[in-house]
């Protein structure tokens, strides 16, 4: 068949609705990239809601654990003014770090919270609870003016405690540092990498680094295929113009 100037301008034609194609083809292409980077982007999301839940959860256990160590190791010059304020900080601390606990762990209600059904979340705040609230420590804090009251707090009344330490020093301190051992050992306990506490925040850590290496990792790679796609638009349209331009200065058209 003759190639005549009609046909190699119906060529040209064909030339740019296959140039627009790839174009299309290029824009389609992104999609996935945006609805995989939605996905990522909702599982970090999700993981730094733990995160901050977990994080909250180790500070509390780590005021916790400074708390506890001074009810065990009090200075030898402390007066019963100073243990009273010792065990005021231990009761906060142990405050803050319980409602830490309950309210990410808390279901039911309009909002479960950030570690509902989380059960190392449940099993460190146990641990915490059982210092005070099961065997004999509860009764002997109760002797001495510390009480968990109905809705799980700890109490300390300053009065009654004073009056012990200066009735019975030595009962009274060996029941708060008791009580400062035990909470000394399940702080360490949970805040270490193999426990419920630490492991859970360097993983969640991990895992969240992991999440944004590959978002990073997805947009250094759909930007790289569409650059190489723009590439074949731009070398395909190059050929194209080429060939009819060798054609048209061969036949002197």
């Amino acid at each position: 068949m003759a190639i005549t100037l009609g046909s190699m301008s119906q060529l040209a034609t064909l030339n740019q609705s296959a140039n627009l194609a790839i174009a299309k083809r290029a824009d389609v292409s992104s999609d996935p990239f945006a609805a995989a980077n939605k996905r990522v982007e909702q599982q970090l999301a999700s993981t730094a809601v733990k995160l901050s839940s977990f994080s909250q959860i180790k500070s509390g256990f780590a005021e916790v654990q400074s708390a506890a160590k001074a009810l065990t190791n009090p200075p030898a010059t402390a007066t019963a003014d100073d243990a009273v304020k010792s065990a005021q900080a231990f009761a906060n601390a142990y405050n803050t770090a319980t409602a830490a606990v309950n309210t990410a762990s808390k279901t039911g209600g309009k909002q479960d919270g950030a570690l509902a059904g989380d059960v190392r979340a449940q099993l460190a705040g146990n641990d915490l609870k059982s210092i005070v609230g099961n065997g004999t420590n509860a009764n002997d804090l109760k002797n001495i003016g510390i009480t968990l009251k109905s809705d799980g707090t700890m109490a300390v009344d300053a009065t009654a405690l004073k009056a012990a330490l200066q009735a019975n020093p030595s009962a009274a301190n060996e029941t708060l540092s008791k009580v400062g051992q035990q909470a000394a050992r399940v702080t360490t306990k949970e805040l270490a990498a193999t426990g419920n506490i630490g492991n859970s925040v360097n993983t969640l850590s991990n895992l969240s680094k992991g999440l944004e290496t590959k978002l990073s990792d997805q947009a250094k790679y759909a930007s790289a295929l569409q650059s190489n796609v723009q590439q074949q638009v731009a070398s395909f349209s190059g050929v194209g113009a080429s060939g009819v331009a060798s054609y048209l200065q061969t036949y002197s058209l």
